[in-house]
């Protein structure tokens, strides 16, 4: 235990000492149910958490109900798109 202690001192002396940085926030739910003093960002990231289930729950219903329509549109833009210039002189 004592060497721990000299090895740290003397690293401590050495420069290597602890420099304070601004760390971010991570989700604190506390914090977030006090509305009125968030920071525009925090009310905003905030929003992006909640939304974003729903967002995505909202996709894959779409996607799931709309799949054929989507897949027949592409292959028409795709097949379009390759036969679109066969009929210009090279």
């Amino acid at each position: 235990m004592n060497n721990f202690r000299q090895w740290f001192s003397s690293n401590k002396e050495n420069g290597r000492r602890y420099k304070a940085r601004k760390m971010k926030r991570v989700f604190q739910w506390r914090r977030y149910l006090d509305w009125q003093n968030l920071s525009i960002e925090d009310k905003l990231s905030v929003k992006r958490l909640l939304l974003t289930p729903f967002i995505a729950c909202f996709l894959i219903y779409f996607i799931n109900k709309y799949v054929l329509t989507i897949s027949f549109l592409i292959f028409i833009y795709l097949a379009f798109k390759k036969f679109e210039n066969i009929n210009k002189i090279k």
